[in-house]
């Protein structure tokens, strides 16, 4: 057996660690034993050179720990001790909370890691009612329907959002803006098609807000982008063409047609007129906030020529518009041989706007009478048609003399005056 003396002592500065022999079933064994961090630490090695190296380098070590601590100041030790005492709670060891507090203070600069948590948990909360994309979907979209918004709005609403569901099965707030992003830029169809989806994505996000399904503040929607959006050329009729159309139209389709073209209300907003709304003595037309598109009331000044549109068919109330599948009998109107047009979508609105800019000159007060933003009004619809063209478009109006009522004959209320095309 090995002459040395047992314990073998190893020193580095006040360190101690001491190797012990520790023989097992006949064999040699050898046992390294110290303290750390208040603990004693033991390991066992088969060999006694083995024994050595490990309590050498374990010396050194605990040495060059002891020498920064000797640094300490008896306040800085204090410290060291509450800090382990409160770290203790936490379960987390010193070395890795001081590393967190620093990386989160180099994100955070100078605003305090405390703040930053009571910030996170006000916008965060822990616990909110759990909802499915597709609850909140079905939520919303009855919601907007007890609300009175038209049946093509909230279908259309409906169809869009529901395949969103489809490809987003999970808790709405488990859904980020960048995989809506990329849900919006891999649709089919043009950039006017995704931002629509953008929008109603923005709208159900914050309806769930609203219900308490996420937290305040600013969306995973609200950080979407715009598609750039390809311009589309504006679509008219020509006074003419407008002629033809109130000729030829049913007379319960006279108001709709009138109403759209001589006053650039919605096709929706017709919809939802009510004759109540229809002021003749003060010739105005009143679109109320829940009927209009925008949310905002407004009153819309009545043209002469639209003046004698609706004066004969004035009543006391009901639905200025109470004819189904409007779209479909406007195609076939326009698509009759008499008339022969193709019906164009929103073209009773642009047609309104463009000849009202053209005949007032003014954009910001054609934008008040239409719902819409003198900036659209300005860019989309100034200077495509001529004043000349403005004056024989508001001079279409009903005719109640003609030639054929003073030989005897009856006529109906919406034979055409045109003015003389010089």
């Amino acid at each position: 057996m090995s002459k040395n003396k047992f314990p073998l002592v190893v020193k580095r500065g006040n360190v101690r660690v001491k190797i012990y022999n520790t023989p097992s079933n006949g064999c040699d064994a050898f046992t390294v034993a110290y303290y750390f961090a208040g603990k004693r630490q033991r390991k066992s090695f088969a060999k006694l050179q083995l024994a050595r190296q490990e309590a050498e380098l374990v010396a050194n070590r605990i040495c060059a720990g002891e020498l920064e601590v000797l640094k300490l100041t008896s306040a800085d030790r204090t410290a060291y001790v509450r800090s382990l005492a409160m770290l203790q709670q936490a379960g987390t060891p010193l070395e890795m909370a001081v590393m967190q507090f620093t990386e989160a203070m180099k994100l955070l600069g100078s605003t305090s890691l405390l703040e930053a948590a009571k910030f996170y948990l006000r916008h965060h909360p822990r616990h909110l009612p759990a909802r499915t994309v597709a609850e909140v979907v079905e939520e919303m979209t009855a919601a907007k329907e007890a609300e009175g918004l038209s049946e093509a709005h909230v279908r259309d609403m409906r169809g869009r959002l529901r395949k969103f569901a489809q490809k987003f099965q999970c808790p709405i707030a488990m859904v980020l803006g960048p995989e809506m992003q990329a849900y919006i830029l891999g649709l089919k169809g043009g950039g006017r098609t995704k931002n629509n989806v953008r929008k109603h994505l923005k709208n159900l996000f914050h309806f769930a807000q609203r219900r308490g399904y996420l937290p305040k503040g600013l969306s995973e929607a609200d950080e979407l982008t715009r598609v750039k959006e390809a311009a589309k050329p504006i679509s008219l009729y020509q006074p003419e063409e407008m002629a033809k159309l109130l000729r030829h139209a049913p007379e319960d389709m006279v108001p709709f047609l009138a109403i759209g073209a001589f006053a650039g209300l919605r096709h929706a907003e017709i919809l939802r007129l009510d004759w109540g709304e229809i002021d003749l003595a003060g010739r105005l037309i009143e679109v109320k906030a829940t009927k209009a598109k925008t949310a905002s009331r407004r009153l819309v000044p009545m043209a002469e020529n639209l003046y004698q549109w609706l004066a004969s068919r004035q009543q006391e109330s009901g639905r200025v518009m109470a004819v189904e599948q409007v779209s479909d009998k406007l195609r076939r109107l326009a698509g009759q041989k008499a008339v022969g047009l193709k019906w164009k979508r929103n073209a009773l609105r642009h047609s309104f706007i463009s000849y009202r800019v053209a005949e007032t000159q003014n954009v910001a007060q054609v934008a008040l009478e239409a719902g819409n933003s003198p900036k659209v009004i300005f860019s989309n619809y100034r200077e495509l048609v001529k004043p000349a063209a403005a004056g024989k478009w508001f001079a279409i109006r009903p005719e109640e003399k003609c030639l054929e009522q003073e030989a005897g004959s009856r006529v109906p209320a919406n034979v055409i005056a045109m003015p003389k095309v010089a």
